[in-house]
């Protein structure tokens, strides 16, 4: 296993977690990310021999942003993390760059999530099939992996504001996207605070964790798909 904590230190964050419970333990998470550097992820054919789980603090890109968090809300010490964060990363917590679940909407299969695209967006949603890393006939996305055709349930954004009302928590949130091989282009936090809708995410653009509108951010978007962390209390 590869480990660099950064500024983040594992034994302070779960002491001063030790008492929260959930959507109030995941912000405050959340928070422990914020001015993180943004460091893109790689999916390059070296990745293939992807063979050790990875926990780097130090750089986080929008996707291992999200995968540290549900792994971490979910633990109450350093070695549940690391075997959460096996299983979330990982189809059946095999550590390998083919088990990998290289798609947000693969996060279908997490026991500990609940899809509710389709509930929130109630009639406004959509429904598309996508063969996801299938870029052409010739070509995909992941050399190594195969395509994948999955049916996508999307929020459009152009519906998003007849529904705000709907919002009432903290969701995991895909930005959707018709281009092809991919269900999403990039994913967030999205923190439901009195009448304010936030996205907290790795933001190439800012080059860190930040926080911004989320009603601006999902402007030049197709749409949304939404995972809702499901709380024992």
């Amino acid at each position: 296993m590869i480990l660099k904590e950064g500024k983040i230190k594992i034994s302070e964050l779960f002491r001063e977690i030790t008492n929260l419970r959930g959507k109030d333990k995941l912000i405050r998470i959340s928070e422990f990310f914020m001015d993180i550097p943004y460091s893109k992820g790689s999916i390059s054919e070296v990745a293939e021999k992807e063979q050790k789980l990875t926990i780097d603090f130090e750089g986080v890109d929008c996707m291992t942003f999200l995968e540290y968090l549900e792994a971490l809300r979910l633990s109450y010490d350093y070695e549940s993390f690391v075997n959460n964060l096996k299983w979330i990363r990982y189809f059946n917590g095999i550590v390998n760059f083919k088990n990998r679940r290289h798609f947000f909407s693969d996060w279908d299969t997490i026991a500990t999530l609940e899809n509710v695209t389709t509930e929130i967006g109630e009639h406004f949603h959509k429904t598309t099939l996508k063969e996801l890393n299938k870029i052409s006939e010739r070509k995909k996305l992941i050399k190594a992996l195969p395509i994948k055709i999955k049916r996508i349930n999307y929020i459009p954004t152009t519906d998003i504001d007849k529904i705000l009302d709907k919002f009432t928590s903290v969701y995991y949130c895909g930005f959707y996207t018709s281009k092809k091989g991919l269900d999403v282009t990039h994913v967030g936090l999205l923190i439901r605070d009195n009448q304010n809708l936030t996205l907290r995410h790795a933001s190439s653009i800012k080059g860190k964790v930040v926080d911004e509108s989320f009603t601006d951010y999902t402007l030049n978007k197709e749409g949304i798909i939404l995972f809702n962390p499901l709380f024992s209390e």
